[in-house]
Order: structure tokens, then sequence, then C-alpha cells
């Protein structure tokens, strides 16, 4: 009997190292473990392409990397992007604020339909801040998960996903997170409860030492909480009137930021 039962003993040890090995095999077939990203089942929190639209959005964002790399980084989606259009193109933008404002001292990493797996992507398998530092960092991502049907729940893990990437990979950066502006006419529009929901959630990552949080969206907002095409000319993006605006409401955030906090 002893025998038979150090034999299965025997049996079995070999057995549970396999399994042990077999889990930390499955760990390492993590592929953005490489880039320190904790593992996950979250499409919004997994790097990813624009798949069938990668024929124009990877040269668009290489593109991007030829700026010139100032203290001042912005990284979203077309919000962010349309900053450097001109208001006679054919999608009406704020270069004019942005030429005014910021073409000396900041850069625009923003790419249009982005969201915030694509980020992630663009930082990490897209190598957007090899050999850069930015001192300065404003982060306006979320919109395209939530009009392409991801939950607040799943938009705000994904938002916090690429604050802590930045966190890690720039230690001595200021992040300034922005809520996700409001968007549509009318203020009982559903997606305006999904944005409110999300910007509830991704103030936590914001403690005023290196990540700070600011929503700002109420700006763009009548007295009854509608929006106007003279603000966002499609409901959705800022009019060149509109990115004055929000210059204006960032001016004094980002004199905290650029003073530490103080």
């Amino acid at each position: 009997m002893r025998n038979e039962m150090a034999t299965k003993k025997g049996m079995l040890i070999p057995l549970l190292i396999a399994f042990l090995a077999s889990l930390a095999a499955k760990a390492d077939d993590w592929k953005w473990s490489q880039y320190g990203l904790p593992k996950s089942e979250l499409k919004t929190c997994i790097p990813d392409t624009r798949g069938k639209n990668d024929s124009w959005w990877i040269p668009y964002f290489h593109n991007k990397l030829k700026q010139p790399r100032k203290d001042l980084l912005f990284i979203g989606d077309s919000i962010t992007d349309l900053w450097t259009y001109p208001a006679d193109h054919r999608y009406p933008g704020g270069l004019n604020t942005w030429s005014r404002r910021y073409k000396e001292i900041a850069t625009n990493f923003g790419v249009t339909g982005d969201k915030t797996q694509t980020v992630l992507w663009r930082l990490t398998e897209g190598k957007s801040l090899e050999g850069y530092a930015p001192k300065h960092i404003v982060l306006l991502i979320g919109i395209n998960n939530l009009l392409q049907g991801d939950t607040p729940e799943d938009t705000a893990t994904g938002i916090r996903a690429v604050v802590n990437y930045l966190r890690k990979v720039l230690p001595d950066s200021k992040v300034l997170l922005l809520g996700i502006f409001p968007c549509h006419s009318k203020p009982n529009d559903p997606i305006r409860a999904k944005i409110k929901a999300v910007n509830d959630q991704i103030k936590n990552p914001a403690d005023s030492k290196s990540v700070y949080f600011a929503d700002i969206g109420s700006v763009f907002l009548e007295k009854d909480g509608s929006i106007t095409k003279e603000v966002m000319r499609d409901l959705l993006h800022l009019s060149p009137k509109g990115y004055e605006m929000w210059a204006n409401a960032l001016e004094p955030r980002l004199r905290v930021l650029f003073n530490g906090g103080n």
C-alpha cells in the first residue's frame, strides 16, 4: 500500500509541475506583457489597430510622428486631431487657435476615429513615445468607444489603462485627463448619460500630483443644456469657434499643469 501511494505521489508531482508550467506559459502568451500592460479580457484595454482601415490609419499616424517633439503633447481622437485643420477645410477645425496658442509649444498626436485600444496600440507597438518624453500631456479619448457600443464601464476602464500606461513609461510627465465632451443636440440624448457615467468613473486616476482631471464639457452647452452647430459643427466635432472655447477653458488648467500643481 505504501509503495502504491508513493508511486501515485511520484506521478502527481510531475503533473503538478506541468500544470503550473502551463499556467506560466499562458501568462507569457499575453503579447502586451512586454510593454508592462496587465492582462485584460476587455477589448478597450487591449492594444489594437483599425483593421480594415489600417491602409490609411497607419500611414496617417506615422506621419504624425514626424512632427517636432514639444514639451506639451495632446493625445486623442478626431476632436484633438482637428485642432490642426483650417476653418475652410472639408472638415473645419481649429488651426487658427492652434497656431496662435500651441504651435510653438505643443505636439498633436490626435488621430481621427481612435478609441482607447488604438491609442494603446500607438503608444506601445506603434512606438509613438520612442525617444520622446514630453513634460505635459493632455489626454481626451473615449467618445468613439461609446458611440460604437462600448459600455461606460468598459470605456472608463480603457481610459484608465491609457493613463496607467503613460504613468508607467513617463513617470516624470504631468497628465491632464479631460472628461469626454458632451455631444448631440438634446441634453436628454442617451449618449449624454453615458458620457457622464464615464466622466464620473475616470476621476479616480487624478492625484493632483502627476495626474489631473478636468471636466470642461459644460462650456460647450447652452443654458438649457443643448448644443448648437455654431459650437459643434455636426453636434460632435468642434467648430472653429468651439476650438477657441476649448482653448479658453483649457488655459487655467494648463497653468496648473505647467506649475506642477501650484
